[in-house]
């Protein structure tokens, strides 16, 4: 009875004990992004750009970088006067919008400069998710994305 106990045993504290193969957890799952960034060349049109135009909030000022906030992620934009403008964007800041419509009249009123025709990523029953791309004065590629219901 003894040795059928220490066998149940032992198999329970296996069983319990984490396998050396297990990988960790993955250090990202989690995560969210804290800041974002992009540079420019002329940071007064970026501040209009950004502030005046776009409407974000400019959290603040320092050392040639503005850091606005955008739904509780910064922004930042920093003047980097070596700024080589690519071929093709390296990435997309994509801006979720309640109300894409108005967001892309503002847009066309601003004369932001939009870059193709708004695009239909998804349809369904209820609407559209809809997004229209542009760029801010450095060829920063940006994008405002919303659904439209039907």
């Amino acid at each position: 009875m003894m040795a059928f106990l220490s066998i149940a045993l032992l198999q329970a504290a296996v069983a319990a004990a984490p396998a050396s193969h297990e990988s960790p957890p993955p250090v990202l799952l989690e995560a969210r992004f804290a800041q974002v960034a992009l540079t420019v060349t002329d940071l007064d049109a970026a501040r209009i750009f950004y502030r005046d135009g776009l409407g974000l909030h400019l959290m603040f000022e320092a050392n040639n970088m503005l850091f606005f906030d955008v739904g509780g992620t910064r922004l930042m934009v920093a003047r980097d006067d070596a700024r080589v403008q690519p071929a093709r964007p390296g990435s997309i800041f994509y801006f979720h919008v309640d109300d894409f419509d108005a967001a892309l009249v503002r847009l066309q009123r601003m004369q932001a400069k939009l870059v193709g025709p708004v695009e239909t990523v998804q349809t369904t029953d209820a609407g559209s998710l809809r997004l229209q791309q542009f760029e801010d004065a450095d060829g920063n590629m940006l994008a405002i994305m919303g659904f439209v219901p039907r």
